[in-house]
Protein backbone atom coordinates (compact mmCIF):
# COMPACT_ATOMS: atom_id res chain seq x y z
CA UNK A 1 0.00 0.00 0.00
CA UNK A 2 1.25 3.33 -0.77
CA UNK A 3 1.18 5.09 2.96
CA UNK A 4 4.02 2.63 4.11
CA UNK A 5 6.40 4.74 1.52
CA UNK A 6 4.76 8.09 2.59
CA UNK A 7 5.04 8.02 6.24
CA UNK A 8 7.47 5.05 6.80
CA UNK A 9 5.27 2.83 8.24
CA UNK A 10 5.55 -1.16 7.88
CA UNK A 11 2.26 -1.67 9.88
CA UNK A 12 -1.55 -0.47 11.70
CA UNK A 13 0.29 -0.05 15.00
CA UNK A 14 2.75 2.53 13.54
CA UNK A 15 0.69 4.00 11.46
CA UNK A 16 -1.45 4.77 14.93
CA UNK A 17 1.84 5.91 16.66
CA UNK A 18 2.04 8.63 13.75
CA UNK A 19 -1.42 9.67 14.56
CA UNK A 20 -1.35 10.19 18.14
CA UNK A 21 1.92 12.26 17.88
CA UNK A 22 0.98 14.27 15.59
CA UNK A 23 -2.71 15.27 17.94
CA UNK A 24 -1.94 17.02 20.97
CA UNK A 25 -4.47 16.13 22.95
CA UNK A 26 -4.08 12.08 21.74
CA UNK A 27 -0.68 12.44 22.55
CA UNK A 28 -1.00 13.89 25.87
CA UNK A 29 -3.50 11.01 26.92
CA UNK A 30 -3.22 8.26 25.19
CA UNK A 31 -0.11 5.66 25.25
CA UNK A 32 1.25 4.87 21.89
CA UNK A 33 0.51 1.10 20.95
CA UNK A 34 3.51 -1.83 21.40
CA UNK A 35 4.74 -3.58 18.60
CA UNK A 36 3.49 -6.97 18.20
CA UNK A 37 0.24 -6.48 20.53
CA UNK A 38 -3.22 -5.59 19.08
CA UNK A 39 -4.14 -2.23 18.60
CA UNK A 40 -8.26 -2.67 19.21
CA UNK A 41 -7.96 -1.70 23.18
CA UNK A 42 -6.61 1.57 22.14
CA UNK A 43 -9.07 1.42 19.36
CA UNK A 44 -12.38 0.99 21.27
CA UNK A 45 -10.62 4.21 23.85
CA UNK A 46 -11.06 6.15 20.89
CA UNK A 47 -14.14 5.01 19.49
CA UNK A 48 -15.92 5.46 22.78
CA UNK A 49 -14.54 8.71 23.33
CA UNK A 50 -16.19 11.66 21.52
CA UNK A 51 -12.81 14.25 22.34
CA UNK A 52 -10.73 11.15 21.29
CA UNK A 53 -12.47 10.44 17.92
CA UNK A 54 -12.82 13.73 17.29
CA UNK A 55 -9.18 13.99 17.49
CA UNK A 56 -8.85 11.34 15.65
CA UNK A 57 -10.50 11.69 12.39
CA UNK A 58 -8.98 15.41 12.51
CA UNK A 59 -5.69 14.47 12.32
CA UNK A 60 -6.53 11.85 9.45
CA UNK A 61 -8.30 14.97 7.55
CA UNK A 62 -5.12 17.11 8.66
CA UNK A 63 -2.45 14.03 7.33
CA UNK A 64 -4.26 13.28 4.04
CA UNK A 65 -3.34 15.47 1.65
CA UNK A 66 0.11 14.66 2.18
CA UNK A 67 -0.75 10.71 1.77
CA UNK A 68 -2.94 11.42 -1.16
CA UNK A 69 -0.98 13.84 -3.02
CA UNK A 70 2.23 12.02 -2.88
CA UNK A 71 1.61 8.64 -3.71
CA UNK A 72 -1.63 7.68 -5.72
CA UNK A 73 -2.50 9.12 -9.16
CA UNK A 74 -0.44 11.65 -10.36
CA UNK A 75 -1.64 14.87 -12.28
CA UNK A 76 0.53 14.93 -15.37
CA UNK A 77 0.01 18.95 -15.41
CA UNK A 78 0.25 19.42 -11.96
CA UNK A 79 3.54 21.52 -11.58
CA UNK A 80 1.88 24.65 -13.94
CA UNK A 81 -1.47 24.61 -13.79
CA UNK A 82 -1.64 24.91 -9.83
CA UNK A 83 -2.09 28.59 -9.43
CA UNK A 84 -1.63 30.98 -6.80
CA UNK A 85 -3.60 31.51 -3.60
CA UNK A 86 -6.33 34.08 -4.00
CA UNK A 87 -6.88 35.50 -0.41
CA UNK A 88 -9.10 38.34 -1.16
CA UNK A 89 -11.46 38.99 -3.25
CA UNK A 90 -13.41 37.05 -6.33
CA UNK A 91 -11.20 38.12 -9.45
CA UNK A 92 -7.90 38.28 -11.06
CA UNK A 93 -6.91 40.97 -13.15
CA UNK A 94 -4.00 40.22 -15.48
CA UNK A 95 -2.23 42.66 -17.19
CA UNK A 96 0.07 42.89 -20.39
CA UNK A 97 2.30 45.35 -22.30
CA UNK A 98 2.91 45.46 -25.67
CA UNK A 99 6.50 47.14 -26.68
CA UNK A 100 6.23 51.26 -27.28
CA UNK A 101 5.04 52.91 -30.36
CA UNK A 102 7.74 54.06 -32.40
CA UNK A 103 7.99 57.61 -33.77
CA UNK A 104 9.81 59.32 -37.35
CA UNK A 105 12.66 61.69 -36.20
CA UNK A 106 12.17 63.37 -39.48
CA UNK A 107 8.36 63.73 -38.75
CA UNK A 108 8.36 65.17 -35.74
CA UNK A 109 11.82 67.23 -35.77
CA UNK A 110 10.18 70.63 -36.57
CA UNK A 111 7.04 69.76 -34.34
CA UNK A 112 8.11 72.43 -30.97
CA UNK A 113 5.29 70.78 -29.08
CA UNK A 114 5.21 66.95 -29.63
CA UNK A 115 7.62 66.29 -27.04
CA UNK A 116 4.83 67.46 -24.32
CA UNK A 117 2.40 65.26 -25.71
CA UNK A 118 1.71 62.39 -23.40
CA UNK A 119 2.40 58.54 -24.83
CA UNK A 120 -0.23 55.73 -23.00
CA UNK A 121 1.59 52.67 -22.61
CA UNK A 122 0.22 49.65 -24.92
CA UNK A 123 -1.37 48.34 -21.62
CA UNK A 124 -3.70 45.03 -21.57
CA UNK A 125 -6.03 43.77 -19.00
CA UNK A 126 -8.03 40.88 -18.55
CA UNK A 127 -10.18 39.95 -15.65
CA UNK A 128 -10.42 36.26 -14.55
CA UNK A 129 -13.09 35.60 -11.87
CA UNK A 130 -13.98 32.75 -9.39
CA UNK A 131 -15.73 30.25 -11.96
CA UNK A 132 -15.29 27.15 -9.66
CA UNK A 133 -16.59 26.51 -6.63
CA UNK A 134 -17.22 22.66 -5.92
CA UNK A 135 -16.96 19.96 -3.17
CA UNK A 136 -16.60 16.26 -2.10
CA UNK A 137 -18.35 14.08 0.45
CA UNK A 138 -18.45 10.63 1.65
CA UNK A 139 -19.43 9.21 5.34
CA UNK A 140 -17.87 6.64 7.38
CA UNK A 141 -19.42 4.71 10.15
CA UNK A 142 -18.73 4.64 13.90
CA UNK A 143 -18.24 0.53 13.09
CA UNK A 144 -16.06 1.10 10.12
CA UNK A 145 -13.56 3.16 12.60
CA UNK A 146 -13.93 0.42 15.13
CA UNK A 147 -13.04 -2.41 12.82
CA UNK A 148 -10.23 -0.68 11.79
CA UNK A 149 -8.79 -1.27 14.62
CA UNK A 150 -9.15 -4.99 14.43
CA UNK A 151 -8.15 -6.11 11.18
CA UNK A 152 -4.82 -6.12 10.07
CA UNK A 153 -4.46 -3.26 8.06
CA UNK A 154 -7.87 -1.48 8.72
CA UNK A 155 -6.58 1.80 9.78
CA UNK A 156 -4.62 2.37 6.68
CA UNK A 157 -7.61 1.08 4.96
CA UNK A 158 -9.81 3.40 6.95
CA UNK A 159 -7.76 6.53 5.52
CA UNK A 160 -8.06 5.78 2.14
CA UNK A 161 -11.47 5.28 2.37
CA UNK A 162 -12.13 8.60 4.18
CA UNK A 163 -9.50 10.53 2.54
CA UNK A 164 -8.67 8.79 -0.86
CA UNK A 165 -12.09 9.53 -2.75
CA UNK A 166 -12.04 12.92 -1.91
CA UNK A 167 -8.43 13.75 -2.89
CA UNK A 168 -8.74 11.64 -6.04
CA UNK A 169 -12.08 13.20 -7.09
CA UNK A 170 -10.27 17.10 -6.44
CA UNK A 171 -7.51 15.92 -8.64
CA UNK A 172 -8.91 14.21 -11.46
CA UNK A 173 -11.30 16.80 -12.40
CA UNK A 174 -8.72 19.57 -11.76
CA UNK A 175 -6.73 17.95 -14.90
CA UNK A 176 -10.16 17.06 -16.31
CA UNK A 177 -11.14 20.54 -16.64
CA UNK A 178 -7.47 22.11 -17.51
CA UNK A 179 -7.50 19.59 -20.75
CA UNK A 180 -11.45 20.65 -21.50
CA UNK A 181 -10.57 24.54 -21.17
CA UNK A 182 -7.10 23.77 -23.40
CA UNK A 183 -8.66 21.52 -26.25
CA UNK A 184 -11.62 24.60 -26.11
CA UNK A 185 -9.04 27.28 -26.69
CA UNK A 186 -7.95 24.97 -29.59
CA UNK A 187 -11.13 24.21 -31.77
CA UNK A 188 -12.28 27.97 -30.97
CA UNK A 189 -8.67 29.24 -32.51
CA UNK A 190 -7.20 31.10 -29.81
CA UNK A 191 -4.21 29.44 -29.81
CA UNK A 192 -1.31 29.14 -32.83
CA UNK A 193 -1.80 26.48 -34.77
CA UNK A 194 1.09 25.25 -36.57
CA UNK A 195 1.38 21.93 -39.45
CA UNK A 196 4.30 19.40 -38.92
CA UNK A 197 4.25 19.12 -42.69
CA UNK A 198 3.95 14.92 -43.59
CA UNK A 199 4.48 13.80 -40.22
CA UNK A 200 3.80 10.57 -40.72
CA UNK A 201 6.64 9.96 -43.03
CA UNK A 202 9.07 11.80 -40.87
CA UNK A 203 11.28 10.17 -38.24
CA UNK A 204 11.55 10.68 -34.69
CA UNK A 205 14.40 12.56 -35.18
CA UNK A 206 12.69 14.64 -37.67
CA UNK A 207 9.60 14.62 -35.69
CA UNK A 208 11.73 16.53 -32.18
CA UNK A 209 13.40 18.92 -34.99
CA UNK A 210 10.53 20.35 -36.11
CA UNK A 211 9.31 21.22 -32.58
CA UNK A 212 12.58 22.74 -31.41
CA UNK A 213 12.90 25.04 -34.33
CA UNK A 214 8.79 26.27 -32.50
CA UNK A 215 10.39 26.94 -29.36
CA UNK A 216 13.36 28.40 -30.59
CA UNK A 217 11.18 30.81 -32.53
CA UNK A 218 8.86 31.52 -29.63
CA UNK A 219 12.06 32.89 -27.93
CA UNK A 220 11.83 36.01 -30.05
CA UNK A 221 9.32 38.49 -29.45
CA UNK A 222 6.52 38.04 -32.02
CA UNK A 223 2.77 39.02 -32.21
CA UNK A 224 1.98 35.77 -33.61
CA UNK A 225 2.05 33.16 -30.83
CA UNK A 226 -0.85 34.48 -28.47
CA UNK A 227 -4.54 36.09 -29.68
CA UNK A 228 -3.87 39.62 -28.47
CA UNK A 229 -1.03 39.93 -30.97
CA UNK A 230 1.11 41.53 -28.18
CA UNK A 231 4.75 41.23 -29.45
CA UNK A 232 6.59 38.87 -26.45
CA UNK A 233 8.57 35.97 -25.76
CA UNK A 234 8.66 32.93 -23.95
CA UNK A 235 12.20 31.77 -23.18
CA UNK A 236 13.23 28.03 -22.73
CA UNK A 237 13.01 28.32 -19.24
CA UNK A 238 9.31 29.12 -19.25
CA UNK A 239 8.06 26.90 -21.94
CA UNK A 240 6.37 23.42 -21.13
CA UNK A 241 5.89 21.41 -23.86
CA UNK A 242 2.15 19.12 -23.45
CA UNK A 243 2.72 16.07 -25.89
CA UNK A 244 0.73 12.60 -26.71
CA UNK A 245 1.47 9.77 -25.55
CA UNK A 246 3.09 8.62 -28.96
CA UNK A 247 5.45 11.39 -29.36
CA UNK A 248 5.94 11.03 -25.78
CA UNK A 249 7.57 7.93 -26.59
CA UNK A 250 9.68 8.82 -29.53
CA UNK A 251 11.08 12.22 -27.52
CA UNK A 252 11.53 10.13 -24.12
CA UNK A 253 14.12 7.78 -26.24
CA UNK A 254 17.52 9.12 -24.99
CA UNK A 255 18.96 9.57 -27.96
CA UNK A 256 16.24 11.97 -28.77
CA UNK A 257 15.54 13.51 -25.50
CA UNK A 258 18.58 15.48 -25.75
CA UNK A 259 17.35 16.96 -29.45
CA UNK A 260 14.59 18.95 -27.34
CA UNK A 261 16.12 19.26 -23.41
CA UNK A 262 19.52 19.51 -22.29
CA UNK A 263 19.22 16.87 -19.98
CA UNK A 264 16.82 14.58 -18.27
CA UNK A 265 15.65 16.55 -15.48
CA UNK A 266 15.06 19.86 -17.33
CA UNK A 267 12.72 17.08 -19.36
CA UNK A 268 11.07 16.05 -17.18
CA UNK A 269 10.09 19.37 -15.53
CA UNK A 270 8.93 21.32 -18.71
CA UNK A 271 7.18 17.87 -20.25
CA UNK A 272 3.65 16.94 -19.42
CA UNK A 273 1.66 14.39 -20.82
CA UNK A 274 -2.03 14.34 -22.27
CA UNK A 275 -4.07 11.02 -22.83
CA UNK A 276 -5.09 12.21 -26.09
CA UNK A 277 -6.75 15.01 -27.07
CA UNK A 278 -9.60 13.32 -28.30
CA UNK A 279 -10.43 11.48 -25.20
CA UNK A 280 -12.68 13.28 -22.63
CA UNK A 281 -14.90 11.67 -19.71
CA UNK A 282 -17.88 13.57 -20.98
CA UNK A 283 -19.74 12.79 -18.30
CA UNK A 284 -17.86 13.33 -15.28
CA UNK A 285 -17.80 17.14 -17.52
CA UNK A 286 -20.89 17.27 -17.68
CA UNK A 287 -21.02 16.83 -13.36
CA UNK A 288 -18.00 18.72 -12.94
CA UNK A 289 -19.08 22.14 -15.02
CA UNK A 290 -22.72 21.45 -15.67
CA UNK A 291 -24.08 24.47 -17.46
CA UNK A 292 -20.43 25.55 -18.64
CA UNK A 293 -19.66 22.77 -20.74
CA UNK A 294 -19.93 22.38 -24.09
CA UNK A 295 -20.32 18.66 -25.05
CA UNK A 296 -17.31 18.04 -28.25
CA UNK A 297 -18.91 17.02 -31.56
CA UNK A 298 -18.28 14.16 -33.64
CA UNK A 299 -16.15 16.69 -36.05
CA UNK A 300 -14.27 18.31 -33.36
CA UNK A 301 -13.05 14.91 -31.71
CA UNK A 302 -12.15 13.97 -34.87
CA UNK A 303 -10.09 17.03 -35.49
CA UNK A 304 -8.17 17.38 -32.30
CA UNK A 305 -6.85 13.18 -33.07
CA UNK A 306 -4.53 15.22 -34.92
CA UNK A 307 -3.10 17.10 -32.34
CA UNK A 308 0.18 16.33 -31.52
CA UNK A 309 0.85 18.57 -28.81
CA UNK A 310 1.24 22.57 -27.45
CA UNK A 311 4.16 24.28 -26.52
CA UNK A 312 2.94 26.69 -23.56
CA UNK A 313 4.16 29.72 -21.37
CA UNK A 314 4.15 28.42 -17.96
CA UNK A 315 1.62 31.01 -16.99
CA UNK A 316 -0.88 30.32 -19.85
CA UNK A 317 -3.47 28.57 -17.48
CA UNK A 318 -4.70 31.35 -15.03
CA UNK A 319 -5.72 29.00 -11.86
CA UNK A 320 -6.28 30.24 -8.36
CA UNK A 321 -7.09 29.31 -5.23
CA UNK A 322 -9.50 30.79 -3.16
CA UNK A 323 -8.34 30.78 -0.11
CA UNK A 324 -11.24 29.03 2.08
CA UNK A 325 -10.83 29.22 6.37
CA UNK A 326 -8.83 26.84 6.65
CA UNK A 327 -6.67 27.37 9.73
CA UNK A 328 -7.83 24.76 11.83
CA UNK A 329 -6.72 22.57 9.70
CA UNK A 330 -3.41 23.85 9.58
CA UNK A 331 -3.55 23.46 5.69
CA UNK A 332 -2.12 25.95 3.14
CA UNK A 333 -3.62 25.17 -0.29
CA UNK A 334 -6.64 27.05 0.20
CA UNK A 335 -8.62 23.69 0.73
CA UNK A 336 -11.14 23.25 3.32
CA UNK A 337 -11.57 19.96 4.85
CA UNK A 338 -14.48 19.37 7.45
CA UNK A 339 -15.99 16.37 9.14
CA UNK A 340 -19.40 16.30 11.01
CA UNK A 341 -20.32 13.34 12.95
CA UNK A 342 -24.69 12.21 12.95
CA UNK A 343 -25.83 11.20 16.15
CA UNK A 344 -28.79 10.08 14.42
CA UNK A 345 -27.55 7.57 12.22
CA UNK A 346 -24.09 7.28 14.03
CA UNK A 347 -22.19 8.09 10.75
CA UNK A 348 -19.32 10.82 10.16
CA UNK A 349 -19.54 13.02 7.07
CA UNK A 350 -16.52 14.05 5.43
CA UNK A 351 -15.78 17.07 3.26
CA UNK A 352 -13.07 18.57 0.77
CA UNK A 353 -14.30 22.02 -0.40
CA UNK A 354 -12.49 23.68 -3.32
CA UNK A 355 -13.12 27.08 -4.74
CA UNK A 356 -11.33 29.08 -7.09
CA UNK A 357 -10.56 30.69 -10.74
CA UNK A 358 -10.35 28.16 -13.92
CA UNK A 359 -9.40 30.13 -16.79
CA UNK A 360 -6.53 30.63 -19.53
CA UNK A 361 -4.31 33.68 -20.24
CA UNK A 362 -4.95 35.46 -23.70
CA UNK A 363 -1.78 37.28 -23.24
CA UNK A 364 0.62 34.11 -23.18
CA UNK A 365 1.51 31.95 -25.95
CA UNK A 366 0.39 28.96 -26.84
CA UNK A 367 1.13 27.15 -30.00
CA UNK A 368 -0.41 23.73 -31.13
CA UNK A 369 1.38 21.65 -33.21
CA UNK A 370 -1.12 19.54 -35.48
CA UNK A 371 -1.15 17.04 -38.47
CA UNK A 372 -3.12 19.20 -40.21
CA UNK A 373 -2.54 22.46 -42.50
CA UNK A 374 -4.55 25.43 -40.90
CA UNK A 375 -5.61 28.38 -42.84
CA UNK A 376 -7.34 31.40 -42.71
CA UNK A 377 -10.20 31.46 -45.29
CA UNK A 378 -11.57 35.55 -44.90
CA UNK A 379 -12.32 38.35 -42.36
CA UNK A 380 -15.04 39.60 -42.02
CA UNK A 381 -15.80 42.97 -39.96
CA UNK A 382 -19.34 44.13 -38.70
CA UNK A 383 -20.53 46.27 -39.05
CA UNK A 384 -19.00 47.08 -42.58
CA UNK A 385 -20.10 50.72 -42.16
CA UNK A 386 -21.67 52.80 -39.39
CA UNK A 387 -21.89 56.57 -38.83
CA UNK A 388 -21.34 57.61 -34.63
CA UNK A 389 -21.17 61.42 -33.48
CA UNK A 390 -17.60 62.63 -32.55
CA UNK A 391 -16.45 61.72 -29.56
CA UNK A 392 -18.73 58.52 -29.25
CA UNK A 393 -17.49 55.00 -29.26
CA UNK A 394 -17.89 52.32 -31.63
CA UNK A 395 -17.71 48.36 -30.69
CA UNK A 396 -16.95 46.52 -34.22
CA UNK A 397 -16.69 42.47 -34.33
CA UNK A 398 -14.41 40.22 -36.67
CA UNK A 399 -15.30 37.33 -37.64
CA UNK A 400 -12.41 35.00 -39.05
CA UNK A 401 -13.42 31.71 -41.22
CA UNK A 402 -10.52 29.06 -40.64
CA UNK A 403 -9.96 25.69 -41.33
CA UNK A 404 -7.61 23.29 -38.79
CA UNK A 405 -7.19 25.40 -36.00
CA UNK A 406 -5.83 28.75 -37.29
CA UNK A 407 -5.83 31.59 -35.11
CA UNK A 408 -9.32 33.41 -35.42
CA UNK A 409 -7.94 36.49 -33.50
CA UNK A 410 -7.52 39.55 -35.28
CA UNK A 411 -4.88 42.64 -35.14
CA UNK A 412 -7.26 45.99 -35.22
CA UNK A 413 -5.13 49.07 -36.25
CA UNK A 414 -6.57 52.53 -37.38
CA UNK A 415 -6.02 52.29 -41.47
CA UNK A 416 -7.27 56.07 -42.00
CA UNK A 417 -8.47 59.08 -40.00
CA UNK A 418 -7.49 62.27 -41.91
CA UNK A 419 -9.73 64.35 -39.83
CA UNK A 420 -7.23 64.11 -36.74
CA UNK A 421 -5.89 66.77 -35.39
CA UNK A 422 -2.62 67.33 -33.20
CA UNK A 423 -3.15 64.85 -30.00
CA UNK A 424 -6.21 63.82 -30.41
CA UNK A 425 -5.94 60.24 -32.56
CA UNK A 426 -8.61 57.35 -33.05
CA UNK A 427 -8.28 54.56 -31.46
CA UNK A 428 -9.09 51.27 -31.85
CA UNK A 429 -7.96 48.48 -28.69
CA UNK A 430 -7.92 44.84 -28.74
CA UNK A 431 -11.30 44.38 -28.89
CA UNK A 432 -12.33 46.38 -31.51
CA UNK A 433 -13.46 49.42 -29.54
CA UNK A 434 -13.27 52.53 -31.36
CA UNK A 435 -13.03 55.84 -29.65
CA UNK A 436 -13.59 58.68 -31.77
CA UNK A 437 -12.18 62.24 -31.00
CA UNK A 438 -14.67 65.04 -30.04
CA UNK A 439 -12.84 67.07 -33.02
CA UNK A 440 -12.42 64.97 -35.47
CA UNK A 441 -13.47 66.97 -38.81
CA UNK A 442 -16.82 65.12 -40.04
CA UNK A 443 -15.36 65.60 -43.88
CA UNK A 444 -13.24 62.54 -43.45
CA UNK A 445 -14.30 59.25 -42.97
CA UNK A 446 -12.28 56.83 -40.72
CA UNK A 447 -11.21 53.07 -42.00
CA UNK A 448 -10.62 50.43 -39.02
CA UNK A 449 -8.72 47.48 -40.22
CA UNK A 450 -8.70 43.73 -38.74
CA UNK A 451 -5.68 41.48 -39.55
CA UNK A 452 -5.53 37.92 -39.56
CA UNK A 453 -3.14 37.12 -36.36
CA UNK A 454 -2.19 34.07 -38.20
CA UNK A 455 -2.32 35.34 -41.73
CA UNK A 456 -1.46 39.26 -42.37
CA UNK A 457 -2.38 38.57 -46.23
CA UNK A 458 -6.22 38.32 -44.87
CA UNK A 459 -8.01 41.26 -43.74
CA UNK A 460 -11.31 43.56 -43.92
CA UNK A 461 -12.25 46.99 -43.15
CA UNK A 462 -14.69 49.25 -41.61
CA UNK A 463 -15.63 52.42 -42.92
CA UNK A 464 -16.76 54.88 -40.43
CA UNK A 465 -18.53 58.43 -41.18
CA UNK A 466 -18.43 60.76 -38.34
CA UNK A 467 -21.52 63.46 -37.42
CA UNK A 468 -21.16 66.36 -35.42
CA UNK A 469 -21.76 65.75 -31.61
CA UNK A 470 -24.24 68.35 -31.82
CA UNK A 471 -27.33 67.00 -30.65
CA UNK A 472 -30.05 66.77 -33.32
CA UNK A 473 -33.74 68.50 -32.47
CA UNK A 474 -36.36 70.00 -34.46
CA UNK A 475 -36.96 73.57 -33.77
CA UNK A 476 -40.15 74.33 -35.90
CA UNK A 477 -42.27 73.01 -38.70
CA UNK A 478 -43.78 75.50 -41.15
CA UNK A 479 -46.72 74.72 -44.07
CA UNK A 480 -47.23 76.67 -47.27
CA UNK A 481 -49.16 76.26 -50.30
CA UNK A 482 -48.29 76.46 -54.17
CA UNK A 483 -47.99 80.13 -54.92
CA UNK A 484 -48.98 80.66 -51.09
CA UNK A 485 -52.79 80.79 -52.23
CA UNK A 486 -55.18 80.81 -49.20
CA UNK A 487 -58.16 78.93 -50.38
CA UNK A 488 -58.37 75.61 -52.39
CA UNK A 489 -61.71 75.16 -55.11
CA UNK A 490 -63.62 72.54 -55.38
CA UNK A 491 -62.39 69.23 -57.14
CA UNK A 492 -59.00 70.50 -57.87
CA UNK A 493 -55.41 69.54 -55.67
CA UNK A 494 -53.02 71.96 -54.13
CA UNK A 495 -49.37 70.67 -53.47
CA UNK A 496 -48.22 72.02 -49.80
CA UNK A 497 -45.03 71.76 -48.39
CA UNK A 498 -43.37 71.93 -45.05
CA UNK A 499 -39.97 73.71 -44.18
CA UNK A 500 -38.47 72.08 -41.22
CA UNK A 501 -36.17 73.46 -39.00
CA UNK A 502 -33.18 71.32 -37.01
CA UNK A 503 -30.04 71.48 -34.99
CA UNK A 504 -27.75 68.25 -35.61
CA UNK A 505 -28.86 65.91 -38.06
CA UNK A 506 -32.49 65.10 -37.10
CA UNK A 507 -34.48 63.64 -40.02
CA UNK A 508 -36.48 66.13 -41.61
CA UNK A 509 -39.28 64.35 -42.62
CA UNK A 510 -43.12 65.14 -41.60
CA UNK A 511 -46.25 62.93 -41.20
CA UNK A 512 -49.13 64.89 -43.50
CA UNK A 513 -53.18 65.08 -42.03
CA UNK A 514 -56.01 67.14 -42.42
CA UNK A 515 -58.81 67.78 -39.84
CA UNK A 516 -61.27 65.04 -39.39
CA UNK A 517 -64.15 67.56 -40.94
CA UNK A 518 -62.56 67.57 -44.47
CA UNK A 519 -61.67 63.95 -44.23
CA UNK A 520 -65.35 63.23 -43.29
CA UNK A 521 -66.45 65.30 -46.09
CA UNK A 522 -63.65 63.84 -48.63
CA UNK A 523 -61.12 65.65 -49.02
CA UNK A 524 -57.66 63.18 -48.62
CA UNK A 525 -54.14 64.80 -48.85
CA UNK A 526 -50.96 62.02 -50.27
CA UNK A 527 -47.77 61.59 -48.22
CA UNK A 528 -46.35 64.01 -50.52
CA UNK A 529 -48.39 66.76 -49.53
CA UNK A 530 -50.63 66.51 -52.22
CA UNK A 531 -54.01 68.40 -51.13
CA UNK A 532 -57.34 66.64 -53.16
CA UNK A 533 -60.41 68.66 -52.81
CA UNK A 534 -63.78 66.49 -53.92
CA UNK A 535 -66.54 67.82 -56.22
CA UNK A 536 -68.42 68.53 -53.60
CA UNK A 537 -67.81 70.11 -50.47
CA UNK A 538 -69.60 71.06 -47.61
CA UNK A 539 -66.85 72.38 -45.13
CA UNK A 540 -66.01 76.02 -45.78
CA UNK A 541 -62.30 75.71 -44.24
CA UNK A 542 -60.09 72.77 -44.37
CA UNK A 543 -56.57 73.01 -42.04
CA UNK A 544 -53.12 71.02 -43.24
CA UNK A 545 -50.85 69.59 -40.59
CA UNK A 546 -47.52 68.41 -41.10
CA UNK A 547 -46.00 66.82 -38.16
CA UNK A 548 -42.19 65.79 -37.59
CA UNK A 549 -40.79 62.27 -37.80
CA UNK A 550 -38.36 62.88 -35.20
CA UNK A 551 -40.59 64.91 -33.07
CA UNK A 552 -43.97 64.67 -32.95
CA UNK A 553 -44.70 67.57 -30.97
CA UNK A 554 -43.16 69.83 -33.71
CA UNK A 555 -45.93 70.30 -35.89
CA UNK A 556 -46.79 73.12 -38.34
CA UNK A 557 -50.58 73.86 -39.62
CA UNK A 558 -52.32 76.11 -42.49
CA UNK A 559 -56.12 77.10 -42.76
CA UNK A 560 -57.69 77.02 -46.73
CA UNK A 561 -60.78 78.27 -47.47
CA UNK A 562 -62.82 76.54 -49.71
CA UNK A 563 -64.72 77.73 -53.00
CA UNK A 564 -67.45 76.20 -55.05
CA UNK A 565 -66.13 75.46 -58.34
Amino acid sequence: MALNKVLKVQNDSELLSYIINENPLLKSEIDLPVQGESIAPIGKLIVNNERYKNAFINTVNMIGLTIIDRNYWEDPWENFTNGRILNYGDSVRELAVDIADVFDYNEYAENPTHFLQNVVPNVYNYIHRINYQKFYKTTTSDEQIAMAFVNEGGLMGLIEEIISSLYEGYKYDKYIVNKYMLCRRILDGTTTSIEIENYANLTPRQRVAKMKNISNLMTFRSPNYNPAGLRIATMFDRQIAIINTDFEADLTTEVLATSFFRNDAEMKSRMAMIDGYDRHDTPRLLEVLGDQYVAFTDAELSALGNVIGNIIDDEFFQNYTYSLDNASDGSADGIRRTSFYNPESLKNNHWLHYWGIKSTSPFKNCVTLTKTAPAVTSVAVSPSTATVSQGSELQLNAVVTTQGFANKSVIWTVDSAEGETAGHKVTVDINGKVQVPSDYNTSNTITIKATSVYDSTKYNTAVITVASSTLPSITSVTVTSAGNVTSITEDTTLQMSATVERTGNASQSVVWSIDSDAVTDGFTISATGLLTAPASASVEEVTVTATSVFDDTKKGTKKLTVTQA
